[in-house]
């Protein structure tokens, strides 16, 4: 939208410093002032026409005034028609780009990130743990799902931990959380340290 304002404002100046007597005021094309042609040019823009602004152009004295209007409106249609479309077009090709490498690395990261602990499939497989039974069984992203919704919907009394986390899930504070920690490696630390 700037690109299309700032190309109007161009033209307005053209016209305002050129052709500001060839406007037809009957048919609302005023260019008495900077501020009116910028008004018409991008009234006149912004309608739907045949490759140029369909100004009325009164007042035309000679064919050196078509040449002009040749120019004006072919460089107008080159640059808001054709390079303004694609620079527009090419900006929302960006921005589904962007979002389609945002979703590929968030698909990447569910593949070989952890959800709850971080960890990543390399470190886990290297360190002799299975990716399968850590997601499953240690880590199961739906079983913190379920123990969040029984600390929010029960209105029973809670053990010390489950109060504690339940205080902590309601800040949003993921403290509680085993960031980096898994039973699995904590147990093979504590073995090999024997």
């Amino acid at each position: 939208m700037p690109f299309a304002v700032i190309i109007a404002y161009c033209y307005a100046i053209i016209y305002f410093s050129l052709f500001y007597e060839m406007f037809n005021h009957d048919k609302m094309e005023y260019c008495n002032t900077l501020g009116q042609c910028l008004l018409t040019v991008l009234k006149n823009s912004l309608r739907p026409s045949s490759g140029g602004h369909n100004y009325s152009w009164t007042g035309r004295r000679s064919f050196s005034d078509l040449v002009y209007r040749v120019i004006i409106d072919s460089t107008f249609w080159i640059l808001f028609t054709i390079i303004g479309l694609n620079v527009v077009t090419s900006l929302i090709l960006d921005g589904f780009r962007q979002l389609k490498a945002e979703r590929e690395k968030a698909v990447k990261d569910m593949e070989t990130l952890c959800t709850v602990c971080g960890l990543s499939k390399d470190y886990l497989t290297s360190n002799g743990i299975s990716w399968v039974t850590h997601t499953e069984r240690e880590h199961n992203i739906w079983s913190y799902v379920t123990f969040f919704y029984y600390l929010q919907e029960h209105s029973g009394r809670f053990s010390a931990v489950e109060n504690e986390v339940l205080q902590k899930f309601k800040k949003t504070d993921p403290s509680f959380l085993p960031n980096g920690r898994c039973i699995s490696i904590d147990t093979k630390i504590s073995i090999e340290a024997e």
